[in-house]
């Protein structure tokens, strides 16, 4: 499956998500529609990824908050913590919520666990959608596990309040503004 990354994406970095594997097949991902329908689902009633709560600070303005969810399988995977999961099970998904300043959702980006997908990253099928379902990147989106290879000990999931520098940041989203709330928690914590 080809990437498909038509343009530049507000979103945050992009999140875990699982997906029943029946319907995507042993070796498969499900096309973009039918990963945005299990997206929707987890955004109307997915439980908080352990670590989680609403309105987490993101680190750009363009995630001013975010909101991490996962399925029931991602939650069991990960309850006593993202740090302690070294590799999440096939059909693991997990979807981060992307809001303005305003609390206005701006994008949804998605990560499920699709075993032979990609092996060498991790069999993570990689997505970012509008609020409205349209597709701004999907597949194996190399912008995307770039950045998530920094948290190869964590199978390329980030926990819930990982602050990177901003130096590791910036160049994923080249031109974007960092949220003030970022550089301060960075600040508060001895980092920049």
């Amino acid at each position: 499956m080809s990437i498909s990354h038509k343009n530049k994406w507000g979103g945050a970095v992009c999140a875990a998500m699982l997906i029943p594997l029946a319907a995507a097949g042993a070796d498969k991902a499900p096309g973009p529609a039918v990963l945005f329908k299990q997206v929707q689902a987890l955004e109307h009633g997915g439980a908080l990824l352990p670590g989680s709560h609403l309105w987490m600070h993101g680190a750009r303005m363009a995630d001013y908050y975010t909101i991490d969810r996962a399925n029931a399988i991602a939650v069991k995977a990960a309850a006593h913590g993202v740090a302690r999961v070294t590799r999440f099970p096939a059909g693991s998904l997990y979807i981060k919520e992307n809001f303005d300043i305003h609390k206005v959702l701006k994008t949804v980006t998605a990560m499920l666990k699709v075993p032979g997908y990609d092996a060498a990253d991790r069999d993570w099928v990689m997505a970012a959608y509008k609020p409205d379902g349209h597709v701004i990147a999907y597949g194996r989106v190399q912008s995307c596990i770039s950045c998530h290879a920094f948290a190869a000990s964590t199978d390329f999931t980030f926990a819930p309040g990982t602050r990177l520098p901003i130096a590791t940041v910036q160049p994923f989203f080249p031109g974007q503004p960092i949220s003030p709330a970022y550089r301060a928690a960075l600040a508060r914590h001895g980092r920049s």
